[in-house]
């Protein structure tokens, strides 16, 4: 067994079948208990699919797989209250466990073109409180990606899409402070900030927000300049770590070809106080408690989700993508013919399933 016991896994994206696929056997491999796979369509038009996958991954490992939804943007501009309201009820009715959103990546942020709590979110949050239905929310990115000298050589590669201090982003502060907004006026929100809401150079500020906002908590999904952070501050993370164990998150944000390796290196990170490198960072692993590491690679899952995902009814999971087909052709999106294309092809493996 990869670890010590079943673990769960709060956070994974799949992009396609062969993702899917490769993380059924991923799973396999790690023994997980449970996972959460991640819709990413809030990345933009082009991933509309995503919410199938997503519905599929469910209905073929309904004991293990929850499945977090995401919302269908315009191509550009903010969407409407009443249909961020309407989604996240059609949502709740398919079966889905939550909702995924990355509106605070710096990108989409910019191209929605409103603040993260501008009133029209307002309608679904509430309802979302009402459900008592969990959100994870990417909010930010590493504030390196805000000073060119500073990002690590993979991100340089990626040139703008991923550099932030042109002027033409809004600034990490800003973002920052839209998502706590968020947080203060939707008490009853459940809520993960993943990557530790990128505030890992600032452990005062970590603590602060989990003592102020009982609802919010963060995961530990890579990013590993988190990592290089929690080395700064060696024993004060780790007093961080045992104090607020049940307010942190197991994830891995990968199914890649080198998944061995980051798995490996979270483990490493966790379980032993080793010195090594990881992607370009300096890592110093914190040697937690056994309790705890149960509280994060488990217990808080098993806190914050169901122990029996919810079903997904796949006819009306059908009709839901005869709709989203309608509503592209519509709206139509680049790529039109090929993300059409990916919604037949889901529906087949959907139809398909006994």
């Amino acid at each position: 067994m990869f670890f010590r016991y079943p673990v769960s896994d709060v956070h994974i994206h799949v992009f396609n079948q062969a993702d899917a696929d490769s993380l059924l056997r991923m799973a396999d491999e790690l023994a997980y208990d449970q996972f959460t796979i991640l819709s990413a369509t809030s990345l933009g038009l082009s991933f509309a699919a995503n919410n199938l996958l997503t519905a599929w991954l469910k209905l073929k490992s309904p004991q293990r797989c929850h499945g977090f939804a995401g919302f269908i943007y315009p191509e550009q501009g903010a969407p409407t209250a009443d249909s961020l309201l309407r989604q996240a009820q059609e949502f709740h009715a398919l079966g889905f466990d939550g909702i995924k959103m990355m509106d605070g990546k710096p990108g989409i942020r910019r191209r929605i073109g409103v603040p993260l709590d501008d009133p029209l979110y307002d309608p679904m949050f509430s309802y979302m409180e009402e459900q008592d239905w969990p959100l994870l929310y990417h909010i930010n990115d590493p504030i390196e990606f805000w000073t060119w000298d500073r990002m690590p050589e993979w991100a340089k590669a990626k040139g703008d899409s991923v550099f932030y201090g042109n002027g033409h982003f809004p600034p990490k502060d800003t973002i920052e402070a839209e998502a706590i907004h968020i947080v203060e006026k939707h008490p009853g929100l459940r809520i993960i900030f993943p990557h530790f809401f990128f505030v890992a150079d600032d452990l005062e500020k970590a603590a602060a927000y989990l003592e102020r906002y009982q609802n919010l908590s963060y995961d530990i999904t890579p990013g590993w300049e988190m990592f290089e952070s929690f080395a700064g501050r060696y024993e004060e993370w780790r007093a961080f770590f045992k104090h607020y164990a049940d307010r942190i998150f197991f994830g891995t944000d990968t199914i890649s070809g080198h998944w061995r390796e980051t798995v490996g290196n979270l483990r490493r990170s966790l379980e032993t106080d080793e010195e090594f490198v990881s992607f370009e960072e300096n890592c110093h692993g914190l040697d937690l408690d056994e309790p705890t590491l149960r509280q994060l690679y488990i217990e808080n899952y098993r806190k914050y989700l169901p122990a029996q995902p919810r079903k997904i009814n796949r006819d009306d999971l059908l009709r839901y993508a005869e709709t989203l087909e309608q509503q592209l052709v519509q709206q139509e999106p680049q790529a039109l013919d090929t993300i059409l294309k990916e919604i037949q092809e889901y529906k087949k493996v959907i139809s398909e399933l006994a």
